[in-house]
């Protein structure tokens, strides 16, 4: 707008000059209008300067910053259109959407192992403290207090840990990370939204023994199962025995109770059968059983059996 205003000076001057050099007798009356007209457009640029030097527009997600006489004049402006004494004001935009901010740092551990840290940092500027951060810090605040915060904070906290932790405990290193930044960083206005850890680098060294222990760890732990599986399969076998071993005495104790059940039947029947037996009982059985052919029968003395024998007929 500085330009367009001292063109519109430029050609008032002109004007003016030709207004005056044609005037009277011996001037051009030609000459002396375009003089004229020379000067009111002069006139109206510089008005159109003016106006268009009061006015200016901030971006959605910035924050203007005044500057008169290249001094911060502490004014910040919202988005949209705004007003401001024109060629006098200058205004510096700040941006105060959230940004990301990745870098690494070499630091170490409590065990005093090599480790670098890589992280990814979401921030953005606190809006009514835009003027103070480009008054102190200028446009590289990033460059001047966020790296270098970073850096010794990553320091800081992995420090406090062994090398294992590291991996172990990320969470929790994650969190006192973020928050020791965002105490750092917020006194700046420099507002800290997120952090995260995207990498950890080890040594080599240290690489090499972590394999070696997860190796051994995992044979111990295979070891384990094999032994868990035996000790299964054995009270499995164990069990089937004493299973086999019940079944069979099962088993023999109901074949005994059986032949128990039936002798104590039998001798039932025997006892029931002997009272019953007299001695004509037997007689009868004794004849019946007899053949028609029989002649002499041959009974010995003392057996207790008298028998009465039929008569047979001649």
């Amino acid at each position: 707008m500085i330009g367009l205003l001292i063109l519109g000076i430029v050609v008032v001057v002109i004007g003016s000059y030709m207004t005056q050099a044609n005037k009277g007798r011996e001037g051009d009356p030609k000459q002396q209008f375009q003089g004229r007209m020379a000067s009111l457009v002069g006139v109206v640029i510089i008005l159109v300067s003016i106006v268009a030097g009061a006015f200016t527009a901030v971006p959605a997600g910035n924050r203007g910053v005044v500057i008169r006489f290249n001094a911060v004049t502490g004014t910040i402006l919202d988005e949209g259109l705004q007003v401001k004494l024109p060629f006098i004001d200058s205004v510096v935009m700040m941006g105060v959407r959230t940004e990301k901010y990745e870098t690494g740092a070499a630091s170490a551990s409590r065990d005093l192992q090599d480790v670098r840290t890589t992280i990814a940092l979401n921030w953005r500027l606190d809006p009514s403290k835009t003027a103070e951060i480009y008054r102190t810090l200028g446009p590289e605040f990033m460059s001047r207090i966020a790296a270098p915060a970073v850096q010794e904070v990553i320091k800081q906290v992995t420090a406090r840990y062994n090398a294992e932790d590291l991996i172990l405990q990320r969470e929790l290193v994650r969190n006192e990370i973020a928050e020791n930044l965002a105490i750092r960083l917020l006194e700046r206005g420099i507002i800290t939204e997120a952090v995260s850890i995207t990498e950890f680098q080890f040594s080599e060294t240290f690489v090499a023994a972590i394999e070696a222990k997860v190796s051994a760890e995992q044979a111990i732990f295979e070891a384990e199962n094999k032994l868990r599986r035996v000790q299964v399969e054995a009270a499995q076998a164990e069990a089937a025995a004493k299973g086999e071993a019940a079944a069979r005495i099962a088993r023999a104790n109901g074949e005994a109770e059986y032949i128990r059940i039936v002798t104590d039947a039998q001798v039932a029947a025997n006892d029931a059968i002997a009272s019953s037996l007299s001695s004509q009982v037997l007689q009868y059985i004794l004849l019946d059983r007899l053949g028609d052919d029989i002649k002499i029968m041959v009974i010995p003395a003392g057996g207790g059996l008298d028998l009465v024998l039929p008569e047979i007929e001649p």
